[in-house]
Formats: C-alpha cells, structure tokens, sequence
C-alpha cells in the first residue's frame, strides 16, 4: 500500500512517467515545490493576513514576532517543511547514488514526503497538534531510517 501512496504522489509531478530510477527524482521535486514555492508564497500570505498594511516587503521579517493564529501557523508550517528539508536531502541524494532501485528506500523516502506534506502541514494549519507531532517523529524516524540501511550496504 505504502508504493501505490508513493508513486501516486510522484504521479503528481508534472512529466513523471514512472522511470526506473526516477522516482526520487519526482518526490524531491514535489518536495522542493511544496517548500520552497507553494509554502512560502502562503506563509507570505499569512504575514500579510498578520497585518493591518499587509505585508511589508521592504521589511517583511520585521513583524514576524507579532503574528498569532492563522498567520503564525502559516509561517511555522512554512518554516517546519524547510528546518526538515535538508535531512530529506541528503538521504535522496545518498539514495539516488547508492539505491536508487531499493524500493524500501524509495518507500521510506517517499513516506517522508507524505507524512510532511499530506499529514504534517495540513495539521499544523488545522492546528491539530497530535496528528501533526506524529507525522513530524515518523518523517524523521524515516529519514534516519534511510542514512542507517544506507550505511549499512544498502544497494
């Protein structure tokens, strides 16, 4: 079930067709667009939202500290995805060049994904803690879960 969740998601990617060795390539680039894009343009939105004047682009971090509910979620969740992404990235790096056809590896790899994208920052805008907190422990469980079977020969 967890594969058909997996390439699902990659399926999301505009292009992807489902290559062999290409599907930590699609997942890191749904990853990518969802933090560095779709995210921050919310988060972007939640300040503006967090403001009388809107945002203030010429200083848009200066009001950060004043933000509450809605927006403060906005910018957290946007800033949760990127404080995890670099672990995301080098466990797809390290897979691409050393697994790139284990599918236990892609599936903990795309398992991250879901959990951060699908689970993590809906509920971290939902505001519902529990859920939210699980998804952040077991994407992460995931990601040194990877680096160990990495590590230990994984091919």
């Amino acid at each position: 079930m967890l594969s058909s969740l997996v390439d699902g998601a990659a399926r999301l990617v505009p292009g992807y067709a489902g290559a062999a060795g290409r599907i930590i390539p699609a997942m890191s680039a749904l990853y990518i667009f969802w933090t560095f894009g779709a995210s921050g343009a919310i988060s972007s939105a939640g300040q503006a939202m967090g403001r009388e004047e809107g945002l203030d682009n010429n200083e848009p971090r200066k009001h950060i500290n004043n933000l509450s509910g809605l927006p403060l979620r906005l910018r957290s969740a946007h800033y949760g995805l990127l404080e995890n992404f670099p672990a995301f990235a080098l466990a797809a790096a390290l897979a691409q060049m050393l697994a790139p056809n284990n599918r236990e590896i892609v599936n903990l790899l795309g398992f991250h994904v879901i959990a951060k994208l699908f689970v993590y920052y809906p509920m971290y805008l939902l505001d519902i803690p529990s859920p939210r907190s699980l998804a952040h422990l077991s994407a992460n469980a995931a990601m040194i879960n990877v680096c160990w079977r990495l590590a230990a020969g994984a091919a």
